[in-house]
């Protein structure tokens, strides 16, 4: 069994509102996808490999040299993680864990807890608990209040045993994550509650977040 990791890091930075895709963004001088490796170095993965924008394959191979094999990504994040999936060249039995480029505080424990419950029951995610009271609206009115225990919020690292993610990539089915596609075939995915400083660096508000987090554990 190898455990293996892939990061879809094609993604543009348009609602950073920045030019550069998300995962070069420089926070505290260095690009974000460099602080999500480096969280994630001390699991000990055997490989990784990083779906980068086609056009910046170049520069992401100049930046990470032998930390990762680089691929071209797609369009969307399903033919991104493809992609990785394909290159990776994973056994049946390998744990693989496909983790966001643009969440650099998860920690290298949380990752190994949600790949040791994909390696007994094929298929985790790490996740939290909301904790704001949710509501539905339409139209900018509210249609109602939803019930937030048992609710949590999807992050990464997700896991799965190479079979399960064979499985769940070859339907060919879109989705915003790969637990999804699992829940589509039927297929059981086990939640890993995490911290939510495992948060997606995604909008302006976020990298000040994320600013402010670094600074604060210099």
């Amino acid at each position: 069994m190898s455990l293996l990791l892939l990061v879809p890091a094609a993604g543009s930075g348009s609602r950073l509102g920045r030019p550069e895709p998300k995962a070069l963004v420089p926070l505290r001088g260095r690009p974000l996808i460099q602080w999500t490796l480096d969280a994630m170095d001390p699991v000990g993965f055997e490989k990784t490999v990083v779906a980068a924008p086609p056009e910046k394959i170049g520069e992401f191979r100049d930046l990470l040299g032998n930390r990762a094999c680089v691929v071209a990504g797609g369009e969307t994040r399903p033919a991104s993680v493809r992609a990785a999936f394909f290159a990776v060249e994973a056994e049946a039995a390998d744990v693989i864990c496909i983790h966001d480029a643009a969440r650099p505080f998860v920690t290298a424990r949380e990752a190994a807890a949600v790949a040791a419950k994909a390696q007994e029951s094929g298929a985790a995610i790490a996740a939290t608990p909301i904790v704001d009271t949710v509501k539905r609206a339409e139209g900018g009115r509210i249609l109602g209040t939803l019930d937030r225990s048992g609710l949590f919020a999807a992050g990464t690292p997700q896991a799965f045993l190479g079979e399960v993610l064979q499985r769940a990539l070859a339907s060919g089915r879109e989705a915003t994550d790969e637990a999804a596609l699992c829940e589509i075939l039927g297929l059981p995915v086990v939640v890993v509650p995490v911290s939510r400083f495992g948060f997606k660096v995604t909008t302006p508000e976020d990298l000040t977040l994320a600013e402010a987090l670094l600074a604060s554990r210099a």
